[in-house]
This record gives structure tokens, C-alpha cells and sequence, in this order.
């Protein structure tokens, strides 16, 4: 298994929920974890969908 030395999250805001509305910081961490059942041939393809999302935003 793998040993990770660093696993301190980047610098960044929580989306949180307010007042029944979502609320998305400029800097929002979205964590996830590679291999954590969804398959590497879904998550390649995934991370332009959260950028285009919080571009949209």
C-alpha cells in the first residue's frame, strides 16, 4: 500500500449550504479520492465538469 507523506489540503473555502441555497467560495476545495470505486476510465473524464460548474456559477 502506499504511504503518502503530505496529505494537507490545498488552501480553499468549504461550499457550504445557506439558508437552503448553495454557497461556492472563489476558492473551493472539491476533495475526492482516486480509486475510490468509481473508476479511473470516469474520473478522467470528470474534472472539466466541476471547473465548467464553478465557472458557471
Amino acid at each position: 500500500m502506499a504511504k503518502y507523506t503530505d496529505v494537507t489540503p490545498p488552501k480553499g473555502d468549504t461550499i457550504t449550504l445557506k439558508d437552503g441555497k448553495l454557497t461556492v467560495p472563489d476558492n473551493p476545495v472539491v476533495p475526492f479520492i482516486e480509486g475510490d470505486g468509481t473508476g479511473p476510465d470516469i474520473w478522467r473524464s470528470s474534472p472539466p465538469r466541476p471547473s465548467a460548474a464553478a465557472s458557471a456559477a
